[in-house]
Parts: structure tokens; sequence; C-alpha cells
């Protein structure tokens, strides 16, 4: 298991929305092009799936998975590390995307 430091809690908090992210995003698109999700019966599909601000704060939430399980073993130098570019994404996902929130 990764130690209680604050560079190993940074190096995930960058890491895993990196990655998650392309899951994330292939997986709304499978929903988008797949015939199984057609509720209406023909071809006008109503929902044309999340929006990139959506898909980026999915992956920006990711973080708290691993910030759950160190919170139990009381890894409070680990989680420091994760929340640091946590906070950082955030804070770039706000000003990129402010237009478009009000």
């Amino acid at each position: 298991m990764l130690k209680n430091t604050f560079t190993n809690g940074l190096i995930l908090g960058i890491l895993i929305p990196l990655l998650a992210y392309p899951v994330i995003y292939l997986f709304d698109y499978s929903l988008i092009n797949s015939d199984s999700v057609n509720i209406t019966g023909n071809n006008s599909f109503l929902w044309t799936g999340f929006k990139k601000s959506t898909l980026l704060l999915m992956a920006f939430c990711c973080n708290l998975i691993p910030t759950y399980f160190a919170n139990k073993r009381y890894m409070e130098e680990f989680i420091r590390g994760i929340m640091v570019p946590t906070v950082i994404y955030c804070f770039i996902w706000f000003f990129y995307f402010k237009e478009s929130l009000f």
C-alpha cells in the first residue's frame, strides 16, 4: 500500500483524473452510440450525452475514492497531497467554464 507521504498523494491526485477522463468519456460515447438505450424507437434520440464540463467534474471526483480509503487509515499527509491537485483542477475548471455556468 502507499505510504503516508505528501508526494505519493500528489502524484496520485494528478494521475487519477487524467486516467479517469478517457474512461468516463468512452463510457459516455458508447452510451450515445449504442442501440440499447434508444428509448423513442426511432432515430431521433433525445439525450446527446454529458457536456464536457460534467465529464471533467466526474473525473475530478474520482479523487474522492482514494481519499475515502486513506481517511479510514488516518493518512493525513497523503490526503493533503491528493487535495492539492484536485483544488487546482477545480479552479482551472471554474475559470475555463465560467461563461457557461452563469
